[in-house]
């Protein structure tokens, strides 16, 4: 068994190249296809197995996600507390025979593998993509930049956020260091002029990232053209949360999702635009790389799953075996 920290799991991803994140990707995308190809399967035909996930709301306001999965090669189980000091939690991987293969620290692998998710229809948005607005600071946000920057043409960031986030002005530094040509700014909520500046921003933006866990639109409808976007949003998880109005949402002919069962019952903003199944194509579906042509902005929703955990998981200790990397444990 392999026991991975925080620091084991950030320094695996943080150095990978492209062509390894093109490698996970196609890994990651290709057992979300098996997931839609096979979720309406009678239970005896199906390898992959996604029960619902199960929550606990203390009354002290922290919620604990248990997310169950299974690819029939191995077994998951991600369990995490969201709180006001953020994420917190761990995945364990098992062995067909119900031997423990791996612990790992959840914090770095979820906000990866959703900004991975997010990934997958960025790369087929056929459009600009040298303008990028952030609304959020936290892991998600930087996973974000850092894969739009490894599998895109940005050169402008906006992050938008309430505070002046350290971590991110930190990697604003260290990516300005690797792409000279990058420009990096925070647009503060305090801001006296906010409202205008975020007008301005979202105007000249080519791709809108939403990371954070809000109960209010961001921005309404209005504040941009008519030019088309990639807008994706990761930070609802509750019906009470909401991080664009409905009008931005149905803003593209239809809404590209993770799971459309998740999404439907979790999702904020669909529930409050009333979305329905027929209006939502899973990223599972996706069967080429063929540029997806939306006639208005492309939009992704994604909740997250416990196969999305499952996956990168494994990949993730495969990697710290090649690499010797992690705590060894033989008798547990």
């Amino acid at each position: 068994m392999i026991v991975l920290k925080e620091s084991d799991v950030h320094s695996l991803l943080s150095h990978i190249s492209v062509s390894e994140c093109h490698r996970l990707l196609a890994d990651f995308h290709g057992i979300l296809r098996a997931y839609s190809a096979t979720k309406n399967a009678p239970s005896s035909e199906q390898t992959i197995h996604q029960p619902e996930r199960e929550s606990i709301v203390t009354r002290t306001g922290n919620t604990s996600l248990f997310m169950p999965s299974s690819i029939t090669t191995s077994t998951a189980i991600k369990t995490v507390t969201i709180s006001p000091k953020g994420l917190k939690g761990c995945i364990n991987v098992f062995a067909p025979d119900g031997e423990l293969l791996g612990v790992l620290n959840a914090e770095e692998v979820t906000a990866f593998r959703t900004s991975l998710a997010v990934m997958i229809p960025y790369i087929r948005w056929p459009n600009t993509k040298r303008n990028l607005v952030i609304f959020g600071a936290g892991r998600q946000a930087e996973w974000h930049l850092k894969l739009a920057l490894l599998l895109g043409d940005v050169k402008h960031v906006t992050v938008v956020n309430r505070s002046s986030p350290r971590r991110m002005e930190w990697l604003f530094s260290d990516l300005q260091q690797r792409n000279p040509d990058l420009v990096c700014r925070v647009l503060l909520k305090t801001a006296e002029d906010f409202d205008s500046q975020l007008r301005e921003c979202l105007l000249s933006s080519d791709i809108i990232c939403c990371c954070t866990p809000s109960t209010t639109p961001h921005f309404p409808f209005s504040y941009l053209d008519k030019r088309s976007r990639f807008i994706s949003l990761i930070g609802s998880y509750k019906p009470s949360m909401q991080e664009v109005d409905s009008e931005t949402l149905l803003s593209g002919e239809h809404i590209y999702v993770d799971t459309k069962e998740g999404c439907l019952v979790e999702a904020g903003e669909l529930i409050k635009a009333n979305v329905q199944a027929d209006k939502l194509i899973e990223i599972g579906e996706l069967q080429d790389m063929r540029p997806l042509q939306t006639g208005g902005n492309l939009i992704f929703k994604c909740v997250g799953m416990g196969i999305m955990d499952l996956v990168m998981a494994g990949s993730l200790l495969g990697m710290a075996r090649e690499k010797s990397m992690g705590l060894i444990v033989d008798d547990f």
